[in-house]
């Protein structure tokens, strides 16, 4: 995104000289790089990220700078309790491949040791662009392809990275700067579509920041917790991750475990409708904008099966989300949310005044 390209600009210089904004978001298994930009940049724009992406050309000023920011977002997500415990936990349920490590590593030593020539190595093969999906959502239409300046069409992408389970991923505390405890199930892949779309159902129905039930429940009590969940879809498995953060958190765990427990039942069908409503509703306007529409394209198709993207023309997600019954979905919730990880993290004791 820094290196200079033939014109004189770099991807990230040129965005935002247009006004438009420029994404980064590094995962274990894949990257996202998403611009938003006015639909006459757009295809200035493909050129240069293709230029970019698809012929890397890394030089060592360019490193240093990945190397600073990245210092910086390490030191950010110390202090973040969402970002310690998925971490941990993914530590905890994979024994190895990607999922296993931190996508940015936490210390300044692990980010140093990374060479220019190991980052042009990897760009080579990782960016290649038979490797590469891009997606592209708005006011643009086919002929915007035309625009790519750079790669082949030779050869294929590699297949989805998936990690190996540990045999019995163990529950337990880790430090941290913050205190936060963590929940993990392992769940369906994303070919099990109407399983995947009953546990993005679950974690919309009680952690949805403002409606979920428990989140709701947290927001009006007293103390200061707070609840992120979510089903994250991937190739194989996916993972349902549930995340608390404040400095109260007993009561808020307990909470969180016999609100799922709950769900173990069918749901009375009345309610059940309107949560399934509320869902579809969610889902409307979860993907409304061009940026939620292509990273949910790019993210799909990366990841095995993009047909499924939620947003998609094909209705897919949709029509799978709309076959969703009470029935079915405490089966999924007795099938996988059973028995999680979980991880509590234990900030450093607090020394009194004296």
């Amino acid at each position: 995104a820094v290196v200079p390209l033939a014109g004189g600009k770099s991807v990230y210089a040129l965005v935002h000289s247009i006004g438009g904004d420029l994404q980064i978001n590094v995962y274990p298994d894949l990257v996202n790089v998403d611009a938003i930009v006015p639909s006459d940049a757009a295809r200035r724009t493909i050129a240069a990220m293709t230029a970019a992406y698809f012929a890397p050309a890394i030089d060592a000023a360019a490193v240093k700078t990945a190397q600073r920011d990245s210092a910086v977002l390490a030191v950010q997500n110390r202090y973040t309790s969402e970002a310690l415990l998925h971490d941990a936990l993914f530590e905890r349920l994979f024994s190895a491949g990607p999922a296993h490590y931190p996508a940015i590593p936490y210390t300044v030593e692990a980010l140093t040791r990374i060479t220019p020539e190991a980052v042009a190595a990897f760009a080579r093969r990782a960016f290649r662009s038979s490797n590469a999906f891009l997606s592209l959502a708005g006011n643009v239409d086919a002929s915007s392809l035309d625009a790519i300046t750079d790669g082949t069409a030779s050869g294929g992408p590699d297949r989805p990275f998936d990690s190996t389970l540990a045999a019995s991923p163990a529950s337990g505390t880790t430090p941290g700067a913050v205190t936060g405890v963590g929940f993990a199930w392992v769940g369906p892949s994303i070919e099990d579509e109407r399983a995947a779309t009953a546990l993005d159902f679950v974690a919309d129905y009680l952690f949805r920041e403002g409606t979920g039930v428990v989140a709701q429940a947290l927001d009006a009590g007293s103390d200061d917790a707070y609840v992120r969940g979510q089903f994250v879809t991937l190739h194989d498995p996916g993972i349902m991750l549930v995340t608390l953060g404040g400095d109260s958190l007993t009561g808020a765990k307990a909470r969180v475990l016999d609100a799922i427990g709950k769900l173990a039942k069918p749901m009375d069908p009345q309610a059940f409708a309107a949560a399934r409503e509320a869902f579809l509703y969610h889902l409307a306007s979860d993907t409304q904008t061009p940026d939620e529409q292509a990273d949910n394209l790019g993210w799909y198709a990366a990841e095995g099966n993009p047909s499924y993207a939620p947003g998609s023309a094909s209705g897919d997600y949709l029509r799978v989300a709309r076959s969703l019954d009470p029935q079915f979905v405490a089966g999924i919730v007795r099938r996988y949310l059973s028995n999680p990880v979980v991880i509590t993290l234990v900030a450093p004791a607090k020394e009194s005044a004296s």
